[in-house]
């Protein structure tokens, strides 16, 4: 009886470990605005990315900092801030070329939120707008924390 709570213990401690998920570092979302809608929500069990992005998150915050690494994060400077509206949407404004941390903090919610390497550049496209998914990420890893850019339709045709 005792081996098998015992092997049932150190299942569920491995089981739990937090978030075994890891996300790539010194990888920047490369655009030339921040600005668009944040969406996500909780679903548990259905998790269904069409239907978490058809959830807009109002009063989130986005806090962009000059980007550090992981040593001196806390040294990070505050570049903006801003809250979406009751439809997600957001913008920073205009964002001086660089690299930048994007923080994303929904109020009234642990789960959801999220950080973004970003890097504002001149060398792509031009972005049209963000979509920013903060739902939470599945134990399986997947789900949540999207960063899908859309790019403004060049006009000109060769």
């Amino acid at each position: 009886m005792k081996t098998a709570v015992s092997v049932l213990l150190i299942v569920a401690t491995l089981n739990y470990g937090g978030h075994a998920c890891t996300h790539a570092t010194g990888y920047f979302h490369q655009v030339t605005a921040i600005k668009g809608r944040i969406v996500g929500k909780d679903l548990r069990l259905f998790s269904l990315r069409w239907l978490r992005q058809s959830f807009s998150v109002a009063n989130a915050t986005l806090t962009l900092y000059e980007y550090r690494s992981q040593q001196k994060a806390q040294e990070s400077k505050r570049i903006a801030e801003t809250h979406t509206d009751s439809d997600g949407r957001f913008d920073l404004g205009a964002t001086p070329n660089g690299h930048y941390i994007l923080d994303i903090k929904v109020k009234g919610s642990d789960e959801m939120g999220g950080r973004f390497d970003v890097e504002v550049t001149d060398e792509v496209g031009q972005t049209e707008s963000l979509l920013i998914d903060v739902s939470p990420i599945n134990p399986d890893c997947s789900g949540g924390l999207e960063f899908i850019e859309r790019k403004a339709v060049n006009a000109q045709t060769h």
